[in-house]
């Protein structure tokens, strides 16, 4: 609405100003996060990792004994 309704009395809508469009694109969010360094992706990165360590150090140990 670019020209306010006017009743006489009231102009109605003449401060309304349209929504700004607001992208939620996944790859924007993702990389948003990695810049803003977003505590709970550092920490979900932070377990993930530990647990890929303590999984390859199993299986290490593992063949180890094996042999």
């Amino acid at each position: 609405m670019n020209t306010p309704y006017n009743t006489g009395k009231v102009k109605i809508g003449c401060n309304y100003q349209r929504p700004k469009y607001v992208e939620e694109d996944m790859d924007m969010l993702r990389l948003q996060s990695y810049l803003i360094h977003d505590p709970a992706r550092l920490k979900r990165l932070y377990w993930i990792n530990k647990f890929v360590m303590v999984v390859s150090l199993f299986v290490l140990c593992v063949v180890i004994l094996q042999s």
